[in-house]
């Protein structure tokens, strides 16, 4: 993974799941432009869009 990636990823906000209130994991999707998150746990998942620099 390059180091632009890694800092890119460590720079992404936590999210709890909503029922088991663990870390959700989290991934770049949509050419970068969203954040995908998925419960280790239960599977759930929730997808939230990065805000765009003006």
């Amino acid at each position: 993974m390059p180091d632009g990636v890694l800092a890119t990823m460590t720079a992404l906000p936590d999210r709890l799941c909503t029922w088991c209130k663990v870390p959700m994991r989290k991934r770049l999707a949509g050419g970068e432009q969203f954040v995908h998150y998925t419960c280790p746990k239960c599977i759930f998942q929730h997808t939230r869009r990065l805000r765009v620099p003006s």
